[in-house]
């Protein structure tokens, strides 16, 4: 496994060197900020083979574990990054989940449960400094990407045809003006970015502090493995073994009290004794507070600049989606940009990156808010009467399938960038991960054998012969992956993908389906049962390379 500042040509791009200059330099997109959404959008547009330029303050990894948990979908486009293995060596996958009420018994639990649209676990626990070293690490393979690391952005400016920033060097103080096409601000939830543009950072904060205490166990706790949802109201809060060896504890911070009071050795240990650790069993790494925040962009694109992760929206960390949203925005938002930097696309097509994201987020924060009410009960009586309900629902199948659902954080895009004229119903909805043969009888992740651009899939049907030809010759302006899916066989010739055990076969029959077109973020955009009515794409141009080559403009 490569470590942070040990792999190939890491070490020539984390920081420039003093005597070249960067002014004049036109990059096709700049990233700002470099914690888990900037690294991952790196990755992307180093695979799309954009000129990218990553500025980011702080020259090493943030040591502290903040998120802590990705779900399915997160870890599906992990997995288009190229990155799976890597990410997931120390990964805990499949992690279940528990609420605890007063006097500390049990009132909902359950295990996390591989989802059929991801083939991945609700749930899954990282340790975010190990994380953020393999993904920038990752960055080893794309020699268009140029990372400065220890550089802080400063003032913004932009016309119709490029974005430029100024960038300050920490350590000599020289500054620069780099220019792109497009810049993407990936720089949290203080975005100095969004600042400069004026967009309003609209919602709320909660009145309460939390404090949080990370540690490394000594020996084994004997505690469960579930995270759980200490929902006491006399002091709510979060008990979370974590992955590579760590345990975390979290509180909130009661009126009359202070974080600092609570995070003296001897409170501290008091509160962790409560939950049956003392100094023998663990050894405290780090201790910080915070508070939490619902907050959300009014627009997330001004002009080339555009806005992801915390820079675009925050929420509570109930439902753990933090991390799951930020991969979200770069993996929709960058093949967009990599498609019109191309002269694939039209520019309109960006618009689309807010209106596919917006409403999935709003769900996302809508359940961590429900489940932040269910944790944050303050009254006694009214705690009981929660912890006496979710038992006596527990009884009924159909309560316990609501809840399994509620977890599943993966939904169909309700508009965008999506035709909807075939009306078959799998459109904006994510292609099922499946297993599947390639040539060779090489067993691999359907997104692996798609590859990173756009896929146009006939079942048993060959679609460039079966689809007519003025609708091809739209569809070749984004150079689409053409493939043929043979049910029942591992056995396929070049252009052809084997699907053994009939899993995509079936899925594309239950919905009625024998051609689809998958956008690179496998989402399908178009599906028809007839070729005849297979429609060609919007905002598509005829001509382009995907890489800015050979582009008609």
């Amino acid at each position: 496994m490569v470590q942070l500042g040990e792999g190939p040509g890491w070490a020539e791009r984390k920081t420039m060197a003093s005597d070249e200059s960067t002014e004049g330099d036109m990059y096709d997109l700049i990233i700002v900020g470099f914690g888990p959404a900037g690294a991952a959008a790196a990755n992307l547009a180093g695979a799309y083979g954009l000129r990218t330029l990553v500025v980011e303050r702080d020259v090493e990894v943030f040591p502290r574990q903040r998120a802590m948990a990705m779900d399915d979908e997160a870890l599906r486009i992990i997995r288009t990054l190229g990155l799976y293995d890597e990410a997931t060596e120390h990964m805990h996958r499949g992690i279940g989940l528990r609420f605890t009420g007063v006097g500390g018994r049990e009132f909902m639990s359950g295990w996390s449960e591989v989802t059929e649209a991801c083939g991945e676990s609700q749930a899954n626990f990282f340790h975010q400094p190990w994380l953020e070293r393999e993904l920038r690490n990752g960055l080893n393979r794309w020699s268009t990407v140029e990372v400065r690391a220890g550089w802080e952005s400063g003032v913004l400016a932009q016309d119709d045809d490029v974005v430029s920033l100024e960038v300050l060097e920490i350590g000599s103080g020289e500054r620069h003006t780099v220019c792109g096409k497009y810049l993407l601000a990936c720089d949290g939830g203080s975005s100095a970015i969004r600042k400069q543009l004026g967009v309003s950072f609209d919602g709320s904060s909660y009145s309460e502090q939390w404090i949080d205490v990370q540690a490394t166990p000594k020996r084994p706790l004997h505690s469960s493995p579930m995270f759980e949802f200490v929902c006491d109201p006399a002091r709510p809060g979060v008990n979370a073994p974590c992955a590579a060896g760590h345990h975390r504890w979290e509180w909130r911070v009661n009126p009359g009290e202070s974080a600092e009071e609570l995070l003296r050795p001897d409170s501290m240990w008091k509160l962790l004794a409560a939950s049956g650790v003392g100094p023998d069993d663990i050894e405290v790494t780090r201790t910080w507070s915070y508070t939490f925040h619902v907050r959300k962009c009014a627009r997330w694109r001004v002009g080339r600049v555009l806005l992801a992760g915390d820079a675009a929206h925050v929420m509570p960390p109930f439902a753990g989606q933090g991390i799951s949203g930020a991969f979200r925005d770069v993996m929709n938002v960058t093949w967009k940009i990599a498609a019109v930097v191309g002269g694939r696309a039209d520019e309109a097509l960006l618009d689309s990156y807010q209106t596919e994201r917006e409403p999935h987020h709003d769900q996302a924060t809508a359940s961590a808010v429900t489940i932040g009410r269910i944790v944050l009960v303050s009254n006694k009586y009214l705690a009981r009467l929660r912890d006496l309900a979710f038992r006596g629902a527990r009884r009924f199948p159909v309560f316990e399938r609501a809840v399994r659902n509620a977890m599943s954080k993966t939904h169909p895009l309700q508009g965008g960038y999506l035709d909807y004229r075939s009306a078959s119903g799998v459109e904006g909805n994510l292609l099922k991960a499946v297993t599947v043969a390639r040539p060779g009888i090489r067993m691999s992740h359907v997104d692996e054998a798609l590859g990173i651009g756009w896929a146009v899939i006939g079942l048993d049907a060959d679609p460039r012969v079966e689809i007519p030809a003025d609708v091809l010759a739209a569809w070749d302006g984004f150079d689409p992956t053409y493939l043929t899916v043979r049910p029942g066989s591992s056995v396929v010739a070049d252009g052809e993908l084997g699907d053994p055990a009939g899993l995509l076969w079936e899925w594309m029959n239950r919905h009625g389906v024998k051609f689809m077109a998958v956008r690179p973020d496998r989402y399908v955009y178009t599906a028809s049962a007839e070729a005849g009515r297979f429609a060609p794409p919007a905002l598509a141009k005829p001509t382009g390379r995907l890489h800015g080559v050979d582009v008609a403009q």
